[in-house]
């Protein structure tokens, strides 16, 4: 979020974009959140025009201030309710409520360093507002971690000797998704967050793909049932198969184990935001291994480098999922082991540099690309309002995340 602002104070002289880029955030100021919490006398001089501006922007990223420039993006002040501040782990609590009720259940997988400081701002958001919910945290697992290779395929090493290792992408946070226990999972980035004089409309749309889940997931269940006491399934598959396009092979429509190993799965819907230029991937009907045509989503570093293969993404028309709605449990109400729907074969080769010199290392298999490869899944439309990233502290400034 703070890399201009670093670059800022790094580069000598820095660039005209990056004057730039602090100009604005100087001059904006006021309508940021963290505003409420800077010193008077700071104000006073963003106010008179004789601010001390390294000193300002040492005081919004280093330790000895508000240590933005360290701290995970779920801790900055993203809103102001008056002279209320909150950040996107209270934001997310206050409009996961919205849509489950005040017993809702949140998960947060976090950067363990900064578990007290993430635990007492959930702490406090419990005690002024008096909801009860339940919340808990989750780390990668470290054993996850891949080995960096150098340009020769040998292991890069410290000056210590000990190996080099980076996280092994969010496709590695599957192993935390299956250990939790509940009947619905809503997942979404921690800085997909709306103000809430914005949130409404996605608060509804949340509801409504939840809602679609519950209805698809009644049918399949039904028929699981169906086919263990021995009726004819055909017509409630029909019926599925034509409403929701899950491409069921009429061939098989008597083979009951094909039937059980079709709809006994997890089941995940996708809300995508239209494509407006944004990086990533997005959705494609894709043929399995096994020859199935399915949902995925697909990255585009997952496409040959074809000019009519590439033409494909570079036209579609939808970007990455900004929501999904899970269904993780079987008929039984047991969760399902999601590691057992993941392809291991789409894992992604990331080239980087370390201390100038290249490396690579690989990635599992993304969360919801190879991840969830094998779930039963559907796509829905959703208004892009429902999707506010923050990249730099300048997105604060947008409608979405604005109190007026």
């Amino acid at each position: 979020m703070f890399d201009t602002v670093f670059n800022f104070l790094n580069s000598n002289p820095p660039s005209d974009e990056t004057i730039e880029f602090v100009e604005h955030l100087i001059n904006s100021a006021q309508n940021f959140a963290f505003y409420n919490k800077l010193p008077q006398n700071i104000k006073d001089d963003l106010e008179s025009g004789n601010l001390d501006i390294q000193a300002f922007l040492k005081l919004l990223l280093f330790e000895n201030g508000f240590n933005f420039g360290n701290l995970p993006k779920g801790l900055i002040p993203f809103h102001r309710y008056g002279n209320f501040i909150v950040n996107p782990f209270q934001e997310h609590i206050l409009q996961g409520v919205a849509i489950s009720g005040d017993k809702s259940k949140f998960h947060f997988t976090i950067n363990q360093v900064f578990e007290k400081q993430i635990h007492e701002s959930v702490r406090i958001l419990k005690e002024i507002t008096g909801i009860d919910f339940k919340h808990e945290f989750s780390v990668q697992n470290p054993a996850s971690d891949a080995i960096a290779f150098d340009e020769n395929l040998n292991p890069v090493s410290e000056s210590d000797g000990k190996p080099i290792t980076r996280p092994a992408g969010h496709g590695a946070l599957l192993a935390n998704l299956n250990s939790i226990d509940s009947d619905l999972v809503f997942i979404r980035n921690i800085d997909n967050i709306q103000h809430q004089k914005s949130a409404f409309h996605s608060i509804t749309t949340r509801k409504a793909l939840a809602g679609v889940l519950l209805k698809i997931r009644e049918s399949v269940f039904e028929i699981l049932s169906g086919i263990e006491t021995g009726s004819n399934q055909s017509e409630k598959i029909n019926q599925l198969n034509s409403e929701f396009q899950l491409h069921f092979p009429t061939e098989k429509i008597g083979d009951q184990n094909f039937i059980r190993d079709f709809f006994n799965r997890p089941i995940r819907i996708c809300g995508m935001v239209k494509n407006e230029g944004q990086p990533g991937g997005g959705p494609f009907w894709v043929i399995d291994s096994t020859g199935q045509l399915r949902r995925q989503i697909v990255e585009k570093s997952q496409i040959a480098n074809d000019p009519q293969q590439l033409g494909m993404i570079i036209k579609s028309t939808h970007f990455n999922p900004v929501e999904i709605v899970c269904s993780i449990k079987n008929v039984e109400g047991k969760n399902f082991n999601l590691e057992n729907f993941k392809n291991e074969d789409l894992y992604f080769i990331v080239h980087k540099t370390h201390q100038g010199k290249p490396i690579q290392y690989v990635e599992e298999p993304g969360l919801w690309n190879g991840g969830m490869e094998k779930w039963i899944t559907l796509f829905y439309e959703i208004e892009s309002d429902c999707f506010s990233p923050v990249k730099t502290v300048i997105d604060l400034l947008k409608p979405m995340h604005r109190e007026i």
